[in-house]
């Protein structure tokens, strides 16, 4: 019967102006049925809801589209059904009285389980709770502080994952009992008190220098006995090659000296020997003489002081100075 109220009042406007104004009275009508008309119009947009109650008493739901109540004896409450983010931000003591910060955010929705009645989702959310925020805000409190609580400042930032499945399970079933539903709750920040913050900053940046020292050192200890068995290789190559150069030598002196011998049978080996030591010795000086500005003075055996023994007190020895004037 309801329903009928505004198409009978249509009517009965312009009957009533008619009859009292006549003709005059047309365009009066006209207006106030354009009027009520305009209020009773309801234009429902996506993802919202409205509540009707006739003379302050639930009486249904108004969804997405066009709709129609009875104005002055009809009133609606708006409820949207799109998904809403509220941060939240908790501070409480660790056990170990460190003062945490603890960041949430919290996603929630209205979710219209297409019921009428008292029992619905819509009903609930709008009827059961006036400020679901505040009371989200409330179980996050209380279940962090209690959480917080448990916790050394240490352990709280491995326990991210943990506190925030623990505060989506419990605030899940308050929700659900106000017509809500939970989407998602994740732990945007976990903060300590600055100076332990910095305290521990330190002694993360500690840690990293004593292992960068550490490495550093290694790396040189590393270098230095990579030099250490360089050195050795190359020492231990000079040392072969001025062995085989020596052995060369002996092996030639005595090719020399076997070749000698064998022209002159009178030539003992001390004899060859000293000869083509000699002549090495010339070759030496002959070579020194040929670099620039040098001066060679050949000194016989001597004047070297080979045979000093065979001089006699009257003897004199002339130095080279003296050969060269």
């Amino acid at each position: 019967m309801l329903k009928f109220i505004v198409p009978i009042a249509l009517i009965v406007i312009p009957v009533i102006a008619i009859s009292t104004w006549g003709a005059a009275g047309i365009p009066i009508a006209v207006i106030l049925d354009i009027i009520l008309i305009a209020l009773s119009i309801r234009i429902i947009s996506p993802n919202t809801v409205r509540t009707v109650e006739f003379l302050g008493r639930f009486d249904r739901i108004l969804r997405q589209g066009l709709n129609f109540i009875i104005p002055f004896l009809e009133t609606t409450k708006a409820q949207v059904l799109y998904k809403r983010n509220f941060p939240v931000e908790v501070e409480w003591v660790t056990k170990d009285n460190v003062t945490a910060y603890i960041g949430l955010n919290v996603i929630y929705y209205v979710e219209d389980d297409g019921s009428n009645e008292r029992d619905g989702t819509i009903y609930k959310s709008v009827y059961s709770i006036d400020d679901a925020r505040t009371m989200m805000k409330s179980t996050i409190d209380e279940q962090l502080r209690w959480m917080i609580v448990a916790f050394t400042h240490k352990e709280i930032f491995a326990k991210r994952e943990e506190i925030g499945n623990e505060i989506e399970s419990r605030l899940r079933i308050r929700l659900a009992g106000f017509g809500y539903k939970l989407d998602s709750i994740q732990v945007r920040d976990v903060k300590l008190q600055n100076t332990v913050m910095e305290a521990m900053n330190k002694v993360v940046e500690t840690q990293k220098l004593k292992e960068a020292a550490i490495n550093e050192g290694e790396a040189e200890k590393i270098m230095k006995v990579k030099e250490a068995e360089a050195e050795k290789d190359a020492k231990i190559l000079l040392w072969e090659g001025m062995a085989g150069q020596r052995t060369k030598i002996a092996e030639g002196f005595k090719e020399a000296v076997d070749m000698i011998k064998a022209t002159d049978k009178s030539l003992n080996a001390e004899k060859v020997l000293q000869f083509l030591l000699d002549s090495s010795r010339i070759e030496t000086l002959w070579n020194i003489w040929g670099e620039g500005n040098s001066k060679v003075i050949y000194l016989n055996e001597d004047l070297e002081g080979r045979n000093m023994s065979g001089l006699s007190k009257g003897d004199k020895l002339i130095a080279g100075s003296e050969l060269m004037k």
